[in-house]
């Protein structure tokens, strides 16, 4: 999974925070950047294209909303960070070095219920 490019990133974060799938001009209002509407419309048809975004029409224009959230995409770059190694039990030793303990708790019982389901399956 690819990393999502600046605009791509701003895009999402405008989408993630709103509270309802959001017009071209509504993201772009909220951009602060002095883009053409026609680069965020481009992007965010992209970010519709790749799945990450949902699109419905209003009138005569799209709402776009996401289509995934955020957790899902940190998942995937984590996963893509892990198969850039040869030696994961080493890239998770470092990761799990940088947590705090009650993350590294969460991480315990995450582990714990996903033994107990590998047992009962």
């Amino acid at each position: 999974m690819p990393r999502f490019g600046d605009l791509e990133s701003a895009i999402m974060e405008q989408v993630w925070q709103a509270d309802r799938p959001l017009l071209v001009r509504e993201v772009l209002d909220g951009l602060d950047r002095g883009l053409a509407y026609n680069t965020v419309h481009t992007v965010t048809e992209i970010l519709h294209r790749k799945g990450w975004l949902t699109k419905e029409r209003d009138g005569r224009a799209y709402r776009y909303g996401p289509a995934a959230g955020r957790d899902k995409y940190v998942a995937g770059l984590v996963t893509e960070a892990l198969s850039l190694t040869e030696d994961r039990t080493a890239a998770l030793v470092g990761f799990v070095e940088g947590i705090r303990p009650e993350e590294a708790d969460e991480l315990h019982r995450l582990l714990s219920a996903a033994r107990e389901q590998d047992l009962t399956a």
